[in-house]
């Protein structure tokens, strides 16, 4: 299967929108998103938040959004993800790792220090916890040459991502 992952751009959105609703009744029991695609516009335009999004076969199929963040205890700047979805059908393939390589990219391109996310389901679970340091009951967080080795995976086959992920031990590496 082929993908691109790229940077979320206004026309993408009404696509996020659905996946959004999709992501919302499944893992939030509410029957539907709430927003409307007028103000997810607004505010993307605005610079409220940042998303890259993944195709495959001209078709979204999933999302991360991310906004920067602080830590104010070792004065660094990092990423801080809002919301991680890719479409259960395409679940399984490596599309996470490659959303989190891609924005890895990003922010290593910003000079930023860190990624923090956190998991609502078994299968983002296992990805952050192959890759980042967990601290609370499922808050994630990748840094150090864990974070670079993500970065340097970015744009390359499902395959080869999943094989050079970095290991957990790799965030406390310079």
């Amino acid at each position: 299967m082929s993908y691109t992952v790229s940077t979320a751009t206004v026309d993408d959105l009404n696509s996020v929108g659905q996946l959004i609703n999709d992501y919302v009744s499944q893992n939030l029991n509410m029957p539907r998103w709430s927003c409307s695609i007028e103000t997810l516009k607004r505010d993307y335009t605005s610079g409220c938040f940042r998303m890259n999004v993944v195709y495959s076969d001209e078709q979204l199929i999933g999302f991360a959004a991310w906004t920067p963040s602080y830590d104010l205890h070792h004065c660094v700047h990092g990423a801080v993800f809002l919301d991680f979805y890719v479409d259960p059908a395409y679940r399984c393939r490596g599309l996470g790792a490659a959303l989190l390589c891609a924005i890895a990219l990003e922010i290593t391109r910003l000079g930023y220090d860190f990624m923090r996310g956190s998991a609502m389901s078994g299968r983002a679970s296992r990805l952050y916890k192959r890759v980042g340091v967990q601290f609370g009951a499922n808050e994630y967080n990748v840094s150090g040459r864990a974070l670079r080795q993500l970065a340097s995976l970015a744009g390359l086959s499902a395959r080869e991502i999943v094989r050079g992920l970095p290991t957990q031990e790799m965030n406390y590496q310079d």
